[in-house]
């Protein structure tokens, strides 16, 4: 999949949910970007869009519906292959508590196949500090060895919250 399909998806993604983020006072729009690492330190660039409607207060924090599309850029020229750019469109809960600690998981699928990302079901999982609409999150990828190699992506991003 080139980088124009998956950029022009995650353009309309964000033009399709921002009316309803808008409709709806708390539902958010978070735009990150950042960088992923696999086996032998293989490094690439990351973005990513999601849509997080409220879902109900709990445990002194706030749940959020999270549905959204990450991209991760192939690398050429490695011992693995990982060429191929990846899309994983996933959905799943994230946990915001008041002092900033957010953490999330959920499922998803995926578009284009790589030595880290080498099946479906993706599994995405999300741990970070938010400061009022920024945040800072480490994030994971992985089929859970559903199928091999199962070598996942893991990522740090920036993140800012509409």
């Amino acid at each position: 999949m080139t980088r124009s399909v998956l950029l022009s998806f995650a353009a309309a993604f964000v033009l399709a949910v921002v009316p309803l983020s808008q409709a709806r006072a708390q539902a958010q729009v978070e735009v990150a970007g950042g960088v992923s690492v696999t086996r032998d330190s293989e490094t690439t660039g990351i973005a990513s869009v999601a849509w997080m409607p409220e879902w109900r207060q709990a445990y002194g924090g706030t749940l959020r519906w999270e549905v959204g599309a990450i991209y991760v850029h192939g690398r050429s020229g490695t011992r693995l292959d990982l060429d191929e750019n990846v899309g994983v469109f996933h959905g799943g809960v994230r946990y915001d508590r008041p002092n900033g600690f957010t953490a999330g998981f959920g499922a998803g699928l995926q578009v284009g196949e790589t030595d880290a990302l080498s099946g479906n079901p993706q599994f995405v999982s999300t741990v970070g500090w938010r400061w009022d609409r920024f945040s800072l999150l480490a994030r994971h990828i992985s089929n859970a060895s559903i199928k091999q190699p199962n070598d996942g992506e893991t990522m740090l991003v920036a993140a800012w919250r509409f």
